[in-house]
C-alpha cells in the first residue's frame, strides 16, 4: 500500500541511532505510524510535510520519504511559550486519542488550520475550534446549533455539563450555577472574543476531552494545555479550567 499526501507529524520517537519512529496524521489514513531512517532531517511535532509513505496495510508499521517540509510551526514561534503548549497539546491529544487508520478529514482539516494560523492573532480561535472537532472525533460532539430544549436557535447562553448540549438564557438562568456560560464565538468564528471568552471555551472543551481521557487511559489531559491556558488567560482566576 502507498500513499502520497500532505501530512501531520504527531509524534517523534528514538528508534536506533539511525531512525525514528514518526505518528502521521493525514486526510486519507488518519493517524499512522511510520518508521523514518534520516537522521540528517529534523521533524518536529506540528511540521506539515508532504510525505510518500507506504506499508503492507494501513495498519501495519510503514515506512516514509519527506519530499518537502511545507510548514515548520515550531520554527516560526520559538520564543512564544504559549503558542509552543498549543502545538503540544493539540499534537499530543491527536496522537493518544485517534485509533490508527481512521480518518478524521475535518479534525484534520481542523488541525492544519489552526496551524497554519499559529502566527496570527487568532490562533486561540482556531485551537478552540480544533478541540471542538477533536471532540466530535470521539464521540463527545458539543450540540450548540439551537436549545435542548425549546429547540431556539437564537439566544443559546448556557451549556449543559452533561451533554454538551445548548440552552437559551431563559431556559439556563434559574440553573446556571451548574451549567457553562457559552462563549458566543463558538457559535460564530466572525465573533469577537475577549481573554474570558477563551477561558470559558476552553473550560467546556476540556470537561469533556478530560471526561474521554480518563475513560481510555485514567490519563489528565496534557499538561502543556494547562500551561497554555494559564498563559493565555493571564491565570484569570473567577473560576478554575479543567
Amino acid at each position: 500500500m502507498r500513499l502520497h499526501e500532505v501530512s501531520i507529524i504527531l509524534s517523534v520517537k528514538p528508534f536506533s541511532e539511525n531512525a525514528r519512529i514518526v505518528t502521521l496524521f493525514n486526510k486519507s489514513l488518519g493517524k499512522i505510524p511510520a518508521f523514518f531512517k534520516n537522521t540528517k532531517t529534523s521533524l518536529q511535532i506540528g511540521d506539515i510535510c508532504d510525505i510518500y509513505w507506504k506499508s503492507r496495510s494501513s495498519e501495519h508499521l510503514g515506512q516514509i520519504k519527506i519530499e518537502e517540509n511545507i510548514f515548520s510551526p515550531f520554527c516560526r514561534i520559538l520564543t512564544d511559550s504559549a503558542r509552543i503548549f498549543a502545538i503540544e497539546s493539540a499534537c499530543t491529544m491527536c496522537s493518544n486519542a485517534l485509533l490508527i487508520a481512521a480518518p478524521h478529514e475535518s479534525l484534520f482539516t481542523s488541525l492544519i488550520n489552526f496551524l497554519f494560523s499559529i502566527t496570527k492573532n487568532n490562533w486561540i480561535i482556531n485551537y478552540v475550534f480544533f478541540e471542538m472537532s477533536l471532540l466530535s472525533a470521539i464521540g463527545y460532539g458539543l450540540d450548540l446549533s439551537k436549545c435542548a430544549v425549546t429547540g431556539a436557535k437564537n439566544g443559546l447562553s448556557y451549556v449543559s455539563p452533561k451533554t454538551g448540549c445548548a440552552v437559551t438564557k431563559d431556559i439556563g438562568w434559574n440553573y446556571r450555577e451548574k451549567l457553562f456560560p457559552l462563549p458566543q464565538f463558538m457559535l460564530s468564528e466572525n465573533t469577537p472574543a475577549n481573554k474570558y471568552d477563551i477561558f470559558c471555551a476552553l473550560n467546556i472543551t476540556g470537561h469533556f476531552l478530560k471526561s474521554y481521557f480518563y475513560g481510555i487511559n485514567e490519563n489528565d489531559l496534557p499538561l502543556s494545555r494547562r500551561y497554555m491556558i494559564e498563559i493565555v488567560t493571564d491565570n484569570y482566576n473567577e473560576q478554575k479550567a479543567v
